[in-house]
């Protein structure tokens, strides 16, 4: 059966968004998530580091540090310089205040319905997929806390912008680069997260407007590269919200300048 994408009287409209200004908007939606706003009032809240998560953090948490400073793993372009930061550790959020607490133990407090925000590598939206590049032996910050989110365990929200989606099946993926090949170089691995809602641009137009979206071109220059258009759905009221919430992201820099 066919999918049916838009009602006959749905009004449309096309949203741009570049790559910082998606994240921006997801940002925005997060802070508006129902789900979200519940944990701020009263639970945890956990913020991994990340470049969306940045944008998060500064909604959330109020986090002021230079851009670059809360993120860990980075892809720049080939032969450039890697971008030095003082690091700033996960933030912790307990009844939508920042207190000093350590990961491992946030994690460990977690009670059920409680958040931890992580960030993706690679999305395959259509799959419901979203997946991690792991550099760490260890598996870093993915492995310490997947033990503590599922059912009746704390939830996974991974924020991560539409430029990352693909149409490749991210678990054969996960799969290839998984093996005992010889490596050339830094390969990472890539891990699959598990019971995770993933939060794309599409969600945060849907919380800040009630519409639906649907991608109609991706890419573009002039500082559009890895960007997304959309087109958006749905009454004439809610087209002027979601209007309204993208033009209020528009002009956001690029994440490092």
């Amino acid at each position: 059966m066919e999918q049916v994408l838009v009602k006959p009287d749905d009004v449309l409209a096309q949203v741009n968004l570049t790559v910082a200004e998606g994240k921006r908007l997801i940002a925005e939606g997060i802070a508006n998530d129902e789900a979200v706003r519940e944990r701020l009032a009263s639970g945890m809240i956990i913020i991994t580091r990340g470049t969306t998560n940045t944008y998060i953090a500064e909604r959330l948490a109020g986090l002021t540090a230079p851009h670059g400073s809360f993120m860990t793993g980075h892809i720049i372009p080939e032969g450039s310089p890697r971008i030095e930061r003082e690091r700033i550790d996960e933030i912790v959020l307990i009844n939508g205040v920042v207190v000093p607490m350590p990961y491992e133990e946030a994690l460990q407090k977690m009670a059920p319905g409680d958040i931890v925000f992580k960030g993706a590598n690679l999305l395959n939206y259509c799959k419901n997929q979203a997946a991690v590049n792991i550099g760490a032996p260890d598996g870093g910050t993915t492995a310490r806390l997947r033990p503590f989110v599922g059912e009746g365990k704390g939830r996974l929200i991974v924020p991560v912008g539409l430029e990352k989606d693909c149409s490749w099946d991210l678990t054969a993926l996960e799969a290839a680069y998984d093996g005992k090949n010889t490596r050339e170089g830094s390969v990472p691995r890539l891990w699959v997260h598990k019971d995770a809602r993933i939060y794309t641009e599409i969600e945060a137009l849907r919380t800040l407007a009630g519409v639906e979206a649907f991608p109609i071109a991706s890419g573009g220059i002039f500082g559009r590269e890895g960007g997304i258009s959309l087109v958006v759905a749905g009454t004439a009221d809610q087209i002027e919200k979601a209007l309204a919430a993208v033009a209020a992201v528009h002009g956001e820099k690029p994440f490092i300048e």
